[in-house]
């Protein structure tokens, strides 16, 4: 055989060696390649996708049950004696009646045989978009037989019976805040006093940056909300510069639901609020509850309203900003929008390529907690309005109209709704918007990291430019096919990276909160203050005599809804994290990148130094659990 011949067989191996490698390679990826549920069928074609792992979702379903494992002293800790109605039953039975400690074995269980048996696709299409979406089943209360979860409570200070004596959350609170947090209830003026504080301190985990000054575009809307007031009472303060709001009519879109036999109402809110331009304090002067229904709608002020209206609209505006909370505050802008943005890596980065490296140990479990939350709903969702998956991803996909990726970062929140540090700052910086600090000082945590990498990995702009699988990864991220993100940059620069990379991680580190004892309370879990949901949807007339403070109490949640809202936060915070963000033997150890002296691995023990002092600052006693604050986004 002559030289030229074996040049051309041996040329022909290596293509056929490069074509197999390529097609094999290829079809890993397909094999590995996260898939998303077609939502855009359904008409929700503004939010990010929502991507879906059969064997994530397995493994989490599973870790479920150990949770549940792990949260039963807390809830064996409800042993207190309450007495409603003329019935005394421990705080337990009253929240869950007869029910095992763990009532959700059996939806697990019923879900992890269906996950089994079904191909991941046909999952999608056929179990999860429709039955799964549309559907919720829950028991009716018999009408014959009350059963012990519902019942209204009798007086304010009842809401106590959602705290556990575990962990002395009970004997902690009852020392320092029952009478504090009951007085809502009671007098108006601590309904009013209490307002924007139980927000502005207690709202981490629930991301409330949902406070705006009255000016530009936003005072043409506010003008014709309020025009009955506008001239005589708000005017004169919005000139001063004094004028603030909370606007939630975005639940004005959705109806009620009935979930055992009850209402279930998120109300729209519109709170407006004055500052003391001494004190820097801020406090509600002026309410509009809605609904559906416009004509429906009412509008409250303090001269306008009877001391048990005010102590409605006060109490209706809460439940909105919980239910923000939960959903849009919490879920969308770390959950949604984070999972879009890792199934898009997933499917476009290589597992050894640096992006991977920074993003992996922090990648982790979210897709797959995301998925057991929507076909799990019924038993580990928040009883909020939103009773099936698909009313949440209706609320989401309104919210995300319009919305772009960098409209959910700290700064640019802040900075568009007009709050600035020096008027929230009396005796320090933020004291009097305690959160918006927080989530500054974690996004410039953040942006250290982000920053350190950026420059260490690439030294010029063009190399951002050349780098396709960054490049594939923002496409993907950005097309309404696939991650459907809008915002992102084109990637051109190092600039532009460290932007997405900063916005990133600070959502998953920052979500780390949610699972520290300071989130639930006492604060959140005095019900009165955060209630998930009303449980009548009747609007009261402001000076409607015959409504008393007792009546308010029957519009807020009943025994079962609140044994329900602890459920959710037990989940959270009496279960330790897969991974913890700290790693226990040292923020030196289990580095990401391979050489210990890389300039990377340094910013990262920096960043876990400063979370830790972050934790400690944030924590109510002197022996903060810095273990508990995870590596990922989970339950």
């Amino acid at each position: 055989m002559e030289i030229w011949q074996y040049i051309l067989m041996l040329i022909g191996v290596i293509t056929v060696i490069f074509v197999g490698y390529y097609l094999i390679k290829k079809l890993v990826k397909e094999i590995e390649k996260v898939h998303h549920l077609p939502i855009r069928e359904k008409g929700l074609t503004a939010m990010p996708a929502v991507p879906f792992i059969i064997s994530e979702t397995i493994e989490t379903v599973v870790k479920l049950g150990l949770r549940a494992e792990e949260f039963k002293m807390a809830k064996a800790g409800l042993s207190n004696e309450y007495t409603l109605d003329g019935v005394t039953q421990s705080a337990y039975t009253f929240m869950y009646d007869t029910e095992e400690i763990d009532v959700g074995k059996e939806d697990r269980k019923e879900l992890l045989e269906r996950l089994h048996r079904s191909d991941e696709k046909e999952f999608l299409h056929k179990e999860l978009l429709n039955p799964h979406l549309e559907k919720a089943s829950f028991p009716k209360h018999a009408d014959k037989e009350q059963t012990f979860t519902s019942f209204f409570l009798d007086k304010p200070e009842d809401f106590t019976m959602s705290w556990t004596n575990y962990y002395n959350v009970y004997r902690d609170g009852i020392k320092s805040y029952e009478k504090e947090y009951a007085a809502i209830l009671k007098d108006p003026k601590e309904a009013t006093k209490q307002f924007w504080p139980t927000i502005a301190e207690n709202g981490l985990a629930y991301n409330l940056l949902i406070l705006q000054k009255v000016q530009g575009d936003f005072l043409e809307k506010v003008k014709n909300v309020f025009s009955s007031q506008w001239k005589d009472l708000l005017e004169p303060i919005q000139k001063q510069g004094l004028l603030y709001a909370i606007d939630l009519t975005i639940f004005n879109q959705f109806e009620a639901s009935q979930v055992a036999g009850f209402d279930r109402w998120t109300p729209g809110a519109f709170v407006l609020l004055e500052q003391d331009k001494n004190t820097k304090e801020l406090a509600p002067i002026c309410v509009q509850i809605s609904k559906k229904d416009a004509s429906a709608s009412q509008m409250y002020t303090q001269e306008n309203s009877t001391d048990a209206t005010w102590i409605f609209a006060l109490s209706a505006a809460r439940t909105a900003v919980t239910v923000y909370g939960i959903w849009l505050g919490h879920v969308y802008h770390w959950h949604i929008v984070s999972a879009s943005m890792q199934m898009t890596m997933f499917n476009n980065v290589s597992k050894d390529h640096d992006l991977r490296k920074l993003l992996d140990p922090q990648s982790k479990y979210l897709i797959g907690f995301n998925d057991a939350l929507f076909l799990l709903w019924k038993t580990i969702g928040p009883p909020t309005s939103f009773s099936t998956t698909d009313s949440f991803l209706q609320l989401t996909n309104a919210f995300a109209t319009g919305r772009e990726f960098f409209g959910d970062d700290p700064k640019v929140t802040l900075e568009k709704f007009g709050i600035r540090k020096e008027d929230f700052s009396d005796k320090k910086d933020w004291d009097r918007f305690p959160i918006a600090g927080q989530l500054l000082r974690l996004w410039d945590v953040s942006e250290k990291m982000a920053t350190t990498f950026v420059e260490t990995t690439y030294a010029t702009d063009e190399d951002v430019s050349k780098d396709e699988e960054l490049q594939n990864w923002i496409a993907a991220a950005s097309n309404p096919e696939e991650g459907n993100i809008r915002g992102l940059p084109m990637m051109s620069s190092k600039k532009e990276l460290k932007a997405v990379l900063i916005s990133l991680i600070y959502r998953v580190v920052t979500h780390g909160n949610s699972r520290q004892m300071r989130s639930l309370g006492p604060a959140l879990s005095f019900v009165a203050n955060y209630p998930p949901c009303l449980q009548k949807t009747t609007i009261v007339a402001p000076n409607d005599t015959n409504f008393t403070k007792e009546d308010v109490l029957r519009y807020l949640p009943n025994t079962g809804t609140i044994g329900s809202m602890m459920t959710f936060y037990y989940i959270f915070i009496f279960s330790a994290p897969y991974e913890p963000l700290l790693p226990l033997f040292g923020n030196n150890t289990s580095l990401y990148f391979p050489e210990k002296e890389d300039p990377r691995n340094k910013a990262l023990e920096e960043f876990r130094n400063e979370v830790g002092e972050f934790i400690v600052d944030y924590s109510d006693d002197n022996s903060p659990l810095i273990h508990q604050w995870p590596a990922s986004i989970e339950t």
